[in-house]
């Protein structure tokens, strides 16, 4: 009740209560039917008109249903201190949270004039009530928010942006960093006569998404902080690149394919990670084994005598000249 308890507005006792009730809901709102048990519906449709005039409750549709919302009353102060456009304008910035809202967007949500929006949304910007940020994925477009949000990620783009381009050396040395750190824990150290040792299925060592992070933390490789999210897709980036393979914890009588998809997924089994080692083939390679015929596209039909034979075949004169 820290909010309320400033009442900013002087709310009556009934108006606070009311208030109380439907900041309660959170997100989800409630109906217009809904009311505190202690209050009469008179009192309570009263109290609603009352804080609806003051900016105090929002009328927001919910699964096609129009449902009524606290808004935190210091916004609410500020929107009352607006002219009608201005606050209209800002109120529908305010709706759309960190993610922003685009000024077409804005346009059909407020139906006002081109020229009345742009005056409205300068006038807001000039206060620092609001401001213009740019959308990573979509950088022609303009996006407003409200002047005391950080953008999500969403807008800029995460960890991996800087100033809205993709920083690919970041990204590069940073997957340097923790293929080395998994390659160090992936295979057994020590034994420099077997140099292709690797760990029995029961070793349970393999590090997570949690310790990558925390190796890249206290080894200050990066100065952003990066959320276990941002390391878990910078690793997805390694098993695509096939020099890192993903892995469920050990459990004993089982393997990784025993696992259904449902546990695979599970947020609470962690995934480990190991490096793929890259071996190069014992098996010489000779003039014979590359013989084009094993797999030459059109081998079902080369005949001595037909269109494609022996003799005008493109492929077997490259191979001969090796």
């Amino acid at each position: 009740m820290s909010e309320a308890g400033s009442n900013p507005f002087g709310l009556s006792e009934v108006e606070l209560a009311f208030y109380e009730f439907a900041k309660a809901s959170g997100k989800d709102g409630i109906k217009f039917s809904d009311r505190p048990p202690t209050m009469g519906v008179e009192e309570a449709y009263g109290a609603m008109n009352s804080l609806l005039k003051k900016n105090a409750l929002e009328v927001v549709q919910i699964n096609n249903e129009n449902m009524l919302r606290a808004i935190d009353l210091r916004e609410a102060e500020k929107a009352s201190r607006l002219s009608d456009e201005a606050r209209i304008v800002y109120n529908a910035i305010r709706g759309a949270g960190n993610e922003g809202i685009w000024t077409k967007d804005l346009k059909k949500k407020t139906n006002m004039h081109t020229i009345v929006l742009n005056r409205t949304l300068k006038a807001l910007e000039q206060k620092q009530e609001i401001k213009a940020v740019k959308h990573v994925k979509f950088p022609t477009r303009k996006i407003y928010m409200l002047y005391n949000l950080t953008p999500s990620s969403e807008v800029t783009g995460g960890a991996w942006y800087t100033d809205q381009e993709l920083d690919i050396e970041f990204i590069e040395s940073l997957k340097t960093a923790c293929l080395k750190y998994i390659t160090a824990r992936s295979f057994p150290r020590g034994n420099e006569q077997v140099r292709e040792a690797v760990y029995s299925a029961e070793h349970e060592h393999y590090p997570t998404a949690t310790e990558v992070r925390r190796f890249i933390t206290e080894s200050r490789i990066s100065s952003v902080d990066l959320s276990v999210k941002d390391i878990e897709s910078l690793l997805d980036v390694l098993v695509y690149d096939g020099v890192v393979e993903k892995k469920l914890p050990y459990i004993a009588g089982f393997e990784d394919d025993d696992l259904s998809d449902d546990e695979g997924d599970d947020p609470s089994v962690p995934f480990a990670y190991k490096a793929v080692r890259r071996t190069a083939s014992r098996l010489p390679t000779e003039a014979l084994t590359e013989i084009p015929c094993g797999k030459c596209p059109v081998f079902s039909f080369c005949t001595p005598d037909g269109p494609v034979n022996p003799s005008n075949c493109e492929y077997f004169k490259v191979w001969l000249d090796w």
